[in-house]
C-alpha cells in the first residue's frame, strides 16, 4: 500500500498487487498491477517470467481460475494450482455442507442429484468467451423443489434449485486433487507457504518495507526490483 497522503484518515490507500515466484528462498521474478483480483495476475506474471528465462516452470502452486488451467495446460505446466473448494470436498458430509454445489456431481451416468434424490435437468447449454479461453456451460435446475421439505435448507429461489458446470473444468480439477494428494503436492503446498509467504513477511516485518514510496507502476517495480534484489544478497 501507499501511504493516504491526501486526508490521513487511513480511508483512502493506493495501492498495487504484487506477485513474487520464488525458487529456494530466492526472488526469481515479479510482476506489479493495480487488479485487485490475483486470478487476473497469473497468465501476466507467467509471460514476464518466460520472457526472462526462455522457459516455463514445471509446477507453480498458485492461485486457481479456468484461464489459469488453461494456461498450464497450454504450456506443458503440471496441474498443481489449488482450487477453493478442494478441501472442504475432503471432509465429512454434514447437514450444513450437503447442499452446497460441490456436493452434487454426475454419476456414472451423467445424472446429478440433490441430497433429497431428485435429478437435475439440463436446461441449457452456453459458450462463453469473457475469459481468454472460451469454455463450455451447462445450466440445470431442479423441477421437483416445489413441496420438497429440504427447500427452506436447499434453495431460497422461487424457482428451484440450478447448478452450473463446465466439464472440462471439472476434470481438471479432479487431476489437480490427485496431484496435490501425492507426496509431490503436499510438499509443494508447504513450500508455497514457507517461501512465498515468508519472503514477504521478511521484507515487510524483519526489513520494516511495509509502504510503497514511488507512484506509477514502472516506478513502483523499479522499487520492487530493488528490494527484491536487496533481499537475494541477503540470502
Amino acid at each position: 500500500m501507499k501511504y493516504d497522503y491526501y486526508n490521513h484518515t487511513n480511508v483512502f490507500k493506493p495501492g498495487y498487487n504484487v506477485r513474487m515466484g520464488s525458487s529456494n528462498g530466492y526472488i526469481r521474478h515479479i510482476y506489479v498491477s493495480s487488479d485487485a483480483n490475483d486470478l487476473n495476475t497469473y497468465i501476466p506474471f507467467m509471460e514476464g517470467y518466460h520472457r526472462a528465462y526462455g522457459c516455463f516452470p514445471r509446477k507453480t502452486p498458485a492461485d486457481a481460475g479456468y484461464d489459469n488451467y488453461c494456461y498450464c495446460k497450454e504450456h506443458d505446466i503440471e496441474l498443481y494450482v489449488k482450487y477453493n473448494t478442494m478441501h472442504k470436498e475432503q471432509e465429512k458430509v454434514t447437514d450444513k455442507n450437503r447442499f452446497r454445489s460441490y456436493r452434487m456431481k454426475p454419476d456414472e451416468e451423467d445424472n446429478i442429484y440433490c441430497p433429497q434424490g431428485h435429478a437435475f435437468t439440463l436446461e441449457q447449454t452456453k459458450e462463453s468467451v469473457k475469459g481468454r479461453y472460451p469454455r463450455t456451460i451447462q445450466f440445470y435446475r431442479n423441477e421437483h423443489c416445489e413441496g420438497c421439505p429440504l427447500r427452506s435448507q436447499c434453495t431460497r429461489s422461487k424457482h428451484g434449485r440450478t447448478l452450473q458446470r463446465t466439464d472440462k473444468l471439472a476434470e481438471m480439477q479432479i487431476e489437480i486433487r490427485e496431484n496435490l494428494l501425492t507426496e509431490t503436492g503436499q510438499e509443494l503446498l508447504k513450500q508455497r507457504s514457507i517461501q512465498a509467504e515468508g519472503i514477504f513477511g521478511q521484507i515487510k516485518q524483519d526489513q520494516e518495507y511495509d509502504r510503497l514510496w514511488r507512484r506509477k507502476e514502472t516506478m513502483v517495480k523499479l522499487e520492487l526490483l530493488l528490494v527484491s534484489i536487496g533481499h537475494n544478497l541477503r540470502k
